[in-house]
Formats: C-alpha cells, structure tokens, sequence
C-alpha cells in the first residue's frame, strides 16, 4: 500500500499527463491564484542576497516569479513528484532542483541542510486523514532548516465553500501551534477568502 506522499505524487503525475507545464497540473486553479500567492509568500522579509528553500516546488514557476522581484536571490527547490523536477530542470536547467521529502530523504537519514528562508505554497492539503500531525510535523521541519524565516500558505477551514477529500486547516489553531515554536509569527488572511499564510521567524521581524 503507498503511503500518503506516494499517493500525492502520483495524483500530481496525473495531473501532468492532462495538462503539461500548467497552473492547473499544481492545483492552482489559475495562474492569478497562483500570482496572488506566491506574492504574499515573497512578503515573508527581505529577499535581497538569500537563499531560499521552495518545498513542494512543482515546476519552479515561483523561481520565475521571485527572480523578477530580486535578482541576487538564490533559490533551490525539492519537490516529492518526478515528473515535476523532470519538467522544471526542462524549463530551468540553472537551477538546484530535486526529487526530494525533507520528512525522509533517499538516503534514510535526516534532511540537514539550512538555507535563509523557508517556503511552501499548497503542499498541506492532501495529507489525508493525518493531515494535521503531518502539517504539523512539515512545519518543525520547515524551521530546524531556515536560518531567519519560513512562510507557508494552506487552505483555511473558515473558507465558505470546502471540498471533500481535502485538508482545510484551522489558521488560529494553526498560529498558536507555531507560537509554540517561535514567537515572532504572523497570520495573514488578506489576499483570498480560501487561503491563508503564516510567517514564522528566528528572531523579531524589522
């Protein structure tokens, strides 16, 4: 039986077999969804001579994105589907990207590598019926790895319109689970009525 990362994998292969390189094979919807986001995420604190982290980077549309609004950034992206890397190395072949769970890399051992910031755009929402631990599990991981921050996006519990079979997560029981990590966060629920992102930092934010 596959366990719930090879579920997701595979769901996301299917989905680039309907559609390519689309916003549509990440589950964005829409490519202004997916603008929206991934500007709230760059928000996080300054990006100016960084390294960056992209968990769950599906095609690296957000490398594109990020080295519009900073140049001097250095982005590294790991995503747990193939055929997602497969296609972002096609498009972006300067790029560190690979097949890679930062919860149990190919090797077996702990996933240690630091970088400056931390961030993951939709990858909560299919963790099934242990959604929560595993949120809660990728977010631990998520700050052990940053040096200075970490900015995560999930589909919130308070939209009005919830689908079956996805994970909506609850920002307030979300925030105080990080504060308990760290107290210098943010909740953000300004920029979509079904999202919301979350900052966490090392140390108060300037």
């Amino acid at each position: 039986m596959k366990n719930i990362f090879d579920q997701i994998s595979s769901y996301y292969e299917t989905l680039i077999d309907q559609h390519g390189h689309n916003p549509r094979s990440c589950d964005y919807g829409s490519e202004l969804s997916q603008a929206a986001k991934f500007e709230v995420l760059s928000q996080v604190c300054s990006l100016e001579n960084k390294t960056l982290l992209d968990v769950g980077c599906g095609f690296a549309d957000y490398a594109n994105f990020l080295n519009k609004k900073e140049p001097s950034l250095i982005y590294h992206g790991v995503d747990i589907t193939p055929s997602m890397i497969k296609v972002a190395k096609e498009n972006n072949p300067n790029l560190s990207l690979r097949t890679l769970n930062i919860l149990a890399d190919s090797d077996g051992k702990g996933f240690d590598e630091k970088y400056d910031i931390v961030t993951a755009n939709g990858i909560f929402y299919l963790l099934g019926e242990n959604a929560e631990k595993l949120m809660q599990q990728l977010i631990i991981k998520m700050f052990d790895i940053a040096t200075i921050a970490v900015a995560f996006n999930s589909l919130s519990s308070f939209a009005a319109d919830i689908e079956e079979n996805e994970f909506y997560a609850n920002p307030l029981e979300v925030l105080v689970f990080c504060q308990k990590i760290t107290p210098w966060v943010t909740l953000r629920q300004d920029y979509h009525s079904r999202d919301f992102t979350i900052y966490m930092y090392k140390e108060q934010n300037k």
